[in-house]
């Protein structure tokens, strides 16, 4: 056991300290991480990601999926462009959306399998 003079913080496992916070990300990673998972707190958002998993989608179709205005959807679509969950394909004047790739759909099922134990 160690005392931090300083803090008057305790120490028990010194060794287990210093693993642990070697292994700690970068800050900026660490708030990127943060801001995805934010992201996924809303159930409009994670409607999307599900319908967007059986194939890619446009602005109308999504929101007749998961029950919402266009515009609304497309706010969404926006906060999830922008941290990759999604990606956008131009075709003539409509964009069709889909997942940016398996990892998104991965994540999903992973989640809902450890809830679901």
């Amino acid at each position: 056991m160690e005392t931090n003079r300083a803090a008057s913080i305790v120490v028990f496992h010194q060794d287990r300290v210093e693993e642990a916070t070697e292994s700690l990300p970068p800050q900026r990673d660490l708030e990127n991480l943060g801001e995805f998972f934010k992201v996924l707190t809303d159930s409009t958002r994670l409607k999307i990601l599900y319908a967007l998993g059986a194939g890619e989608l446009c602005v109308f179709d999504l929101s007749v999926c998961v029950g919402a205005g266009v515009s609304s959807v497309s706010h969404h679509l926006a906060a999830l462009k922008r941290v990759r969950l999604v990606k956008a394909r131009r075709d003539g004047r409509i964009i069709y959306y889909s997942l940016d790739d398996e990892h998104v759909k991965a994540i999903i099922q992973l989640a809902l399998a450890h809830l679901g134990e």
